[in-house]
């Protein structure tokens, strides 16, 4: 992903304008879960292992935690050539940010 998708500018831009962007290792949600880094850490790491698909997954969420839509990475990457991908994952994060703006 990070040599495709998000190497696009225009991609890096949308992300860094709309989304709270993290990174979380599926070995660290129970930590997390338990409340090592406090109630609000506690209900995101919860809400990510209700709709994580392993290995990696792009997931988002509402700014109140609700689930809107997943994108399993390897499904992501066998589905589209790369040279589609960018584009792709753009039109994702927007359909997903326009589902946002319904709830």
């Amino acid at each position: 992903m990070r040599a495709g998708p998000l190497s696009s500018p225009k991609v890096v831009k949308l992300l860094n304008t709309h989304f709270v962007n993290v990174w979380v290792l599926l070995r660290e949600l129970p930590e997390l879960q338990d409340g090592a880094k406090g109630a609000a850490s506690a209900m995101l790491a919860t809400k990510l292992q209700e709709h994580f698909v392993y290995p990696v997954d792009s997931l988002i969420l509402t700014p109140e935690l609700e689930f809107i839509e997943h994108l399993p990475t390897n499904e992501f990457l066998k589905s589209f050539p790369g040279n589609e991908r960018k584009s792709e994952y753009f039109r994702w994060l927007k359909s997903s940010l326009a589902q946002v703006d319904r709830h």
